[in-house]
């Protein structure tokens, strides 16, 4: 096991994704770190930053994986201590096989493996699972991923998970256009300020929208500063501002400082977008806390007539340099051709 403050500062790099895996990213805000790890495309993910530590669940139909970062109880200890902690708690569990359960060592964590079976709802109901632990710089971790009704390749991409999963400090990007692939609706092309991280690109299948593509983005620093864009194709067609601003007052937030008539537009090169910035009213002259975000800019964005992207931005400023850098970057959205959808069953 690899030292783990040395560790932290080495930059992340993981070996060529096996099972159609992808990399997993998961910020742990505030603490100067994240962990990668490879697992399904996720369909959602949400994460809850306090004083106590750091919780982030994901779901990606039968699978679910979660992550908890606290503080070390006293006395402390390396990975193996912070494994033995958890798992003597979590073996209690009466629904554990205890013949399945495999404890071994992976070069950033320690695992263990097991499965459960759970018939309180009068039906029988498997779980392959896995649990990662390590220590790091004073942080106990544990992540633990599930796959409901496993096969044989869902108990290999379990144990990929664990061997693939690492922790590095944030990387330090440049201002930079970026594209993401949008599916059958296309690609999005974006200048990322320099304040933010990229994270997950969740995809949501088989909702009476049809296919949702979510762009996660995070601060290195700051929990309470996040950004999220959810696009979809769109029934109704935006082809003026004024079709688009009349869409966006009516999700004017009922407990903000502000009113419904302060949407901005945003210059799109194509199409027609627009934002408002608001101030919770329950959070004014409070002091700050991690999880409990300020301010939001609420936006709406259709780079093509069939195409409708949701955005949010989260900070305590509406001056902080990055907040403001994130929404005057909502203005290089372009949109691009992209490959005709493909069959996912």
């Amino acid at each position: 096991m690899r030292n783990a403050a040395m560790a932290v500062l080495l930059v992340c790099v993981l070996s060529s994704l096996r099972l159609g895996a992808e990399t997993l990213i998961v910020p742990v805000v505030g603490e100067g770190w994240r962990i990668r790890l490879q697992g399904p495309v996720l369909a959602v993910e949400s994460q809850h930053c306090d004083a106590d530590g750091l919780i982030y669940r994901g779901n990606a139909g039968r699978f679910n994986v979660s992550v908890f970062v606290e503080a070390q109880p006293p006395g402390g200890g390396d990975s193996k201590a912070c494994r033995d902690h958890f798992w003597q708690k979590a073996s209690a569990n009466p629904m554990i096989q205890k013949e399945s359960i495999k404890i071994w060592s992976a070069e950033w964590c320690e695992c263990v493996e097991y499965v459960t079976v759970d018939e309180s709802q009068g039906e029988k109901m498997t779980l392959a699972n896995i649990n990662c632990y390590f220590e790091l710089l004073g942080k106990w971790v544990d992540v633990h991923a599930s796959v409901i009704s496993p096969t044989e390749d869902d108990a290999r991409m379990l144990k990929t998970l664990g061997e693939s999963l690492v922790y590095c400090t944030f990387a330090r990007p440049k201002a930079e256009p970026q594209e993401f692939a949008m599916g059958g609706m296309g690609k999005l092309r974006l200048v990322v300020p320099a304040g933010w991280q990229v994270g997950n690109h969740c995809v949501t299948r088989g909702i009476g929208a049809g296919e949702q593509h979510t762009l996660s983005l995070f601060s290195a620093t700051d929990p309470n500063k996040n950004w999220k864009m959810t696009f979809f194709n769109s029934a109704v067609r935006y082809k003026t501002q004024q079709d688009l601003r009349l869409t966006a007052q009516r999700f004017a937030p009922p407990d903000a400082v502000e009113g419904a008539g302060n949407w901005q537009d945003i210059p799109l090169k194509h199409g027609v977008g627009c934002q408002a910035v608001f101030t919770d009213a329950a959070l004014v002259d409070k002091p700050i806390e991690p999880g409990k975000a300020k301010v939001i800019s609420s936006g709406f964005v259709a780079p093509e007539e069939d195409v409708l992207g949701t955005v949010t931005i989260f900070a305590d400023d509406a001056k902080d340099a990055d907040f403001l850098a994130a929404i005057q970057a909502l203005g290089s959205i372009e949109w691009g051709a992209g490959e005709a959808p493909k069959n996912k069953e």
